[in-house]
């Protein structure tokens, strides 16, 4: 029998908890457990207390915690360091994603699938999960390094590339090819909301510190990261790199009231205490074990093909960076995870007939166990090369 919503976000996140600080003590990154919260919740004999209005209020926290975690990596990074970055993440970003999405559409064909199925399924292995590689960042205060920016810096790119896949698997399941010329239009004009925010936010800003009240600010840069996102959503960007621009643009304002640090530190509080922990669990719901077992070997394929090319996206950028192979290897490692466009793509493109179950479990399995990789190897590798962050 399926119980409240209420009980159930309490029971999620208790269970989220225990889970959580039991792998910190062991010095894991929290977000391992927060995902084994999700695995665990939606066993059969478990998940039969999630009604249907649970599962949308835990979907709408678990996208709320991604729209907070960006904005507040926007706010914590550290802009010069960003820029420098700048061609070794382009490079990282660009074959991180084509070589992934040619690998996976060649073996679709090879294994007899049409060429719309390889396409959806290249889509979705080429992504990278934005939201489990920044709170493992931050949480091995990786973020400022060489390493953490390339990462951070090739993940932004990769939205875009997210926001177009998106868009083109929503216009084929629609059959509205016009909306695909509107999506140039669409970013002008977030541009020019961008550059408008940035030009009146500093004077709302100073006039809210002006009541020296932390409650007043915080609601103001949630606030602000909100309607940024939601322009950006509005306009077809998706949400992620509206919530990030609008903590780049807090990240310069707020700088000039010395007063950032205590800013960043209240919203990281109401961020990881209660809201980012749904957005994994949220991951881990997706995950059916009957479906797996039904396709063993296909979805161990796709894991090891989703692996491989990503990590060989990175390598084959090497050349182009002033990166180390095993940097190039490392941040490879990282763009591996995924678990959230990723698993829209395959939703749809399932819920429209455009892929066969077969690939949705496999897709929703590579996904789940990625995510999970990405922090143990992460870990290994840095234990290991303890210098390999700013070599």
């Amino acid at each position: 029998m399926a119980w409240d919503t209420l009980t159930v976000i309490a029971l999620a996140l208790a269970v989220s908890f225990v889970m959580s600080e039991a792998f910190f003590s062991i010095k894991y990154p929290r977000v391992i457990g927060q995902i084994l919260t999700g695995i665990i919740l939606g066993l059969p004999f478990i998940k039969v207390i999630f009604n249907q209005e649970s599962l949308i209020d835990i979907k709408f926290l678990a996208d709320l915690g991604i729209i907070f975690l960006l904005l507040l990596t926007g706010m914590k990074i550290n802009l010069e360091k960003f820029r420098k970055s700048g061609k070794d993440t382009i490079y990282i970003a660009l074959f991180g994603v084509l070589v992934p999405f040619f690998t996976g559409f060649i073996l679709m064909r090879a294994m007899g699938y049409d060429s719309l199925v390889a396409l959806i399924f290249g889509a979705a292995i080429s992504l990278t999960a934005e939201g489990t590689k920044l709170k493992v960042l931050m949480e091995m205060n990786m973020l400022n390094t060489k390493v953490g920016m390339v990462m951070l810096g090739a993940g932004i790119l990769d939205d875009i590339f997210e926001v177009l896949f998106l868009a083109g698997v929503l216009v084929i399941a629609e059959h509205s090819y016009a909306a695909l010329t509107l999506i140039p239009i669409k970013i002008v004009v977030f541009v020019i909301i961008v550059v408008l925010t940035y030009k009146l936010f500093p004077y709302v800003l100073g006039f809210v510190k002006r009541e020296h009240s932390r409650i007043a600010t915080l609601s103001l840069i949630i606030l602000f990261g909100l309607v940024v996102a939601v322009a950006s959503h509005k306009m077809g960007l998706g949400n992620i790199i509206g919530a990030f621009i609008a903590g780049v643009i807090i990240n310069i304002v707020d700088r000039r009231t010395v007063t950032l640090e205590r800013d960043i530190n209240d919203l990281e509080s109401i961020t990881f205490a209660f809201i980012i922990p749904f957005f994994f669990i949220n991951i881990g719901l997706h995950f059916d074990i009957h479906s797996v077992l039904n396709n063993v070997w296909l979805t161990v394929l796709v894991l090891i093909v989703a692996t491989i090319s990503k990590i060989a996206g990175a390598l084959v950028a090497k050349p182009f960076t002033k990166l180390s192979l095993r940097q190039a290897h490392l941040i490879g490692w990282g763009l591996n995870s995924r678990g959230a466009i990723e698993l829209i793509i395959a939703e749809v493109a399932l819920q429209q007939n455009l892929i066969p179950i077969e690939i949705y479990s496999s897709l929703v399995f590579m996904a789940i166990v990625t995510t999970l990789l990405f922090p143990f190897m992460v870990k290994s590798i840095v234990k290991t090369n303890p210098k390999i962050l700013n070599e």
